[in-house]
């Protein structure tokens, strides 16, 4: 077997190699039809300059970019980087790579490994970050600029959730912000996520609900309640809310939480989601035993079974 996946790593490598050539020696003939950028009044031409370009199939170079640059305005820019959409040293289908690989690693370290291990690309964790930091406000745009989306045959009721979680960032990101204790200082910053899916009503008690599949889209940025409960609306709208029979808010409990909810979906049916709620009945079952009630041994599987129920 492991001669085998040798063989395997041996010819894609030497595939790709070969096939980075080709691409190579493509996009450096001059008699390639491509679509540039015309220079712009007051441009002018000054020279050639050479740049590696990280592709799906390896390191090429663009042997002869020609350099426009304004001297008014002393801006300069490289007409073939903008026609074959390069961003920095990297190729359209590799900063998509890195974007996706860091919005579903757990690190920006998993995520470098994931592109090694998938596309066998050896790309930096720090160059997956600021990758995603500067196509983040361009993803915004384009998201918001996204026509809404209703289909009729998707599920009958309509969910919405959001929640919150801390997130490591560099000291300048912190500064003038307080840690989570008296005269500690802040190490994170709160990224809100919602998610909007739908889902159909189960056909018996029996059946759980399923989500709709590829129903859920998502959104999350580093923002205020207030900003964040408009942006999840707008998501929700978007996706059809207003066709909804049914609209269901999952909520953890959190006051930020409940105050989105109470603000942008006045309407929906709001429902504290299981895990959290049980993280309190040890506390309650506690309270009870010191005030003379039942232990907390015996008062937490009748809360356990309670719970689900919605009673109490």
């Amino acid at each position: 077997m492991g001669r085998f996946a040798d063989l395997e790593t041996g010819f894609l490598a030497a595939l790709k190699v070969d096939a980075a050539r080709l691409l190579e020696d493509l996009l450096n003939d001059p008699e390639l039809p491509l679509a540039l950028p015309a220079a712009q009044p007051g441009e002018q031409r000054s020279g050639t300059q050479p740049k590696m370009v990280l592709t799906l199939l390896g390191y090429i170079t663009l042997r002869s970019r020609q350099y426009l640059y304004d001297p008014k305005r002393q801006i300069g820019r490289f007409p073939l980087d903008q026609g074959l959409e390069l961003i920095e040293g990297y190729s359209p289908a590799v900063a998509k790579g890195m974007c996706r690989a860091g919005a579903l690693a757990g690190s920006f370290e998993a995520a470098s490994q994931d592109l090694l291990t998938y596309l066998g690309l050896e790309i930096d964790g720090r160059q997956i970050q600021r990758m995603i930091e500067r196509l983040g406000p361009r993803m915004a745009q384009w998201r918001s600029a996204q026509a809404p989306v209703h289909n009729p045959t998707a599920g009958e009721i309509f969910c919405v959730s959001g929640d919150g979680t801390g997130v490591a960032m560099r000291r300048k990101a912190l500064r003038g912000r307080k840690g989570k204790r008296p005269g500690q200082r802040a190490r994170t910053r709160e990224v809100k996520v919602g998610a909007v899916f739908t889902h159909r009503r189960p056909q018996n008690e029996e059946q759980r609900p399923e989500r709709d599949y590829q129903s859920t889209s998502y959104i999350a940025e580093i923002s205020s309640a207030q900003e964040f409960g408009a942006a999840l609306r707008a998501e929700a709208l978007r996706r059809g809310m207003g066709w909804a029979k049914v609209v269901v808010f999952l909520g953890d409990g959190a006051a930020w939480v409940w105050k989105v909810a109470r603000i942008n979906f006045p309407g929906a049916v709001y429902i504290l989601d299981f895990y959290h709620a049980t993280e309190h009945l040890m506390l309650l079952a506690n309270a009870a035993g010191r005030r003379g009630f039942a232990s907390s041994q015996e008062t937490l599987p009748t809360l356990a079974q309670v719970l689900p129920q919605g009673q109490g």
